[in-house]
């Protein structure tokens, strides 16, 4: 009966601990669950981050965004007729968080008075989003004079190694945003199916699995390598949109963002320079931009541009 009493008492003390782990979690190191899509009547859809003539929600712990897509398939506000101006990027200049006009790229069109184009895609890799560019000037016989090219170190290097990998293998390597697809439960163990509740559900357990995890399985040196080898993809890159740049006429503008991580601690410093090594063009380095309080600039748990962080950035693009 004692051990019985002690077992009970020792369960009942972690569970207690891990309770108290799980809220003081939340408010220090935050993650977001991931979003979840509703339509404007709060159905739950899966639905692509770009369909066609479509309105939704995304909507996380920190915030519910109205998102609309043109008839042409990219993030609103639509150019009026052929844009001048087009911007790349994933979810960060997607604007994911922020309503249509509240996202950077519409402010600085707006601003400027400029025909411009968002065709960013949450999720995409370098390469995809080349494809991408390279598919609405040709298939849409579109002319840009400009392309703002927006570069996110959170995960745009993982991102080019997973997809630089399917494309070898002669798979393909779009977004997994772009159809924004669930399993099914037949397709879904049991393991599976406990991992992703847990993750859905649990901060504590978010920061296990996507924090401390991935610093236990990966070596110092196993990083460093990945890392080079995702520096000569996105060299590649970058010299395929030099040459579409030759190829159509337009001009470009290579742009990198960091995490909120990296500007804190001043990894951005060492890393940017890496990335300009990468290209004969000038990057320009946002690390000292929101340096200054990135608590205003970034949401907490999902991590992208608040309101105030997409202002900042336009106001930054407008002063150019």
């Amino acid at each position: 009966m004692k051990i019985i009493a002690n077992m009970f008492l020792l369960g009942f003390s972690l569970l207690i601990a891990f309770a108290v782990g799980e809220v003081a979690s939340r408010y220090i190191v935050p993650i977001s669950p991931g979003p979840s899509i509703l339509d404007m009547e709060g159905n739950k859809r899966q639905i692509s981050y770009v369909e066609p003539s479509q309105t939704f929600r995304i909507i996380t712990p920190d915030y519910d965004a109205e998102t609309s897509i043109t008839a042409d398939g990219y993030r609103a506000p639509a150019a009026s007729g052929k844009p001048d101006v087009i911007f790349m990027g994933d979810s960060f200049t997607y604007a994911q968080g922020v309503k249509d006009a509240e996202a950077f790229p519409a402010i600085y069109c707006q601003k400027k008075q400029l025909n411009c184009a968002n065709l960013s895609v949450p999720g995409s890799s370098t390469l995809y989003e080349n494809d991408r560019l390279e598919r609405f000037i040709v298939e849409n016989k579109w002319r840009p004079k400009k392309v703002h090219f927006f570069f996110f170190t959170g995960n745009d290097f993982g991102d080019n190694i997973d997809a630089d990998e399917k494309r070898s293998r002669g798979e393909g390597y779009e977004p997994g945003e772009l159809t924004n697809s669930l399993a099914t439960e037949s397709e879904t163990g049991i393991v599976e199916k406990t991992i992703d509740l847990g993750l859905k559900y649990s901060n504590l357990l978010r920061i296990a699995y996507f924090q401390i995890l991935p610093m236990i399985r990966n070596s110092a040196e196993e990083n460093d390598q990945k890392l080079k080898q995702a520096l000569a993809i996105t060299k590649n890159e970058f010299t395929r949109l030099e040459s579409l740049s030759i190829a159509y006429g337009f001009e470009y503008q290579l742009y990198v963002i960091f995490t909120k991580a990296e500007i804190e601690q001043n990894i951005y410093q060492t890393l940017g320079p890496k990335i300009q090594a990468q290209t004969s063009q000038p990057v320009i380095l946002l690390g000292e931009l929101f340096k200054p309080n990135t608590s205003d600039y970034f949401f907490p748990s999902d991590g992208h541009f608040t309101i105030k962080g997409n202002q900042t950035l336009a106001k930054f693009l407008l002063e150019q």
